[in-house]
């Protein structure tokens, strides 16, 4: 059974949401603790770009040269679906604050496509736009991002 913990009730380190996180994670044959060991190194590269909102941490990796705006990340999650959603559009608006206009993200399974739509369904008050698309296997999913600037609307 899944971990999850309130955020608003039981804020969590990041360390510890990566751990519990990890622990829900199908593996495929890799033990937990080869996986966090891989996780911690890959945390610590310099050119990670780590955010924790609520109980979820995010995990991105910056595209080099004309693909400086352009990222793709993961989400260690543990917190609850709705706070999951919540912390998911913040993050977007971080990312567009730094300057990110695309954003990209892969999940197995079928679990978090509720969790897609939601965000889905907030990026236009966002100024964004997003779509899924599901992979050939049918493994899983990749959900895009744009995340274009906002613009001051004209004064009337």
């Amino acid at each position: 059974m899944e971990n999850v913990v309130d955020s608003k009730q039981e804020p969590l380190s990041a360390p510890a949401i990566l751990t519990m996180a990890a622990g829900q994670l199908d593996l495929k044959g890799v033990t937990k603790e080869a996986a966090l060991l891989g996780l911690a190194h890959e945390v610590a590269m310099p050119d990670v770009d780590q955010v924790q909102v609520g109980n979820t941490v995010f995990i991105g990796h910056r595209g080099k040269g004309k693909a400086k705006n352009k990222m793709v990340g993961r989400a260690f999650n543990v917190d609850t679906a709705r706070n999951f959603v919540s912390n998911y559009t913040k993050y977007l608006s971080v990312l567009q604050k730094k300057g990110i206009t695309h954003y990209s993200i892969d999940f197995d399974g079928e679990d978090l496509v509720p969790v897609a739509k939601a965000v889905g369904k907030r990026l236009p008050e966002l100024g964004m736009s997003g779509s899924m698309a599901k992979f050939k296997d049918d493994t899983g999913y990749r959900v895009y991002f744009l995340l274009q600037p906002k613009t001051e609307k004209a004064a009337a």
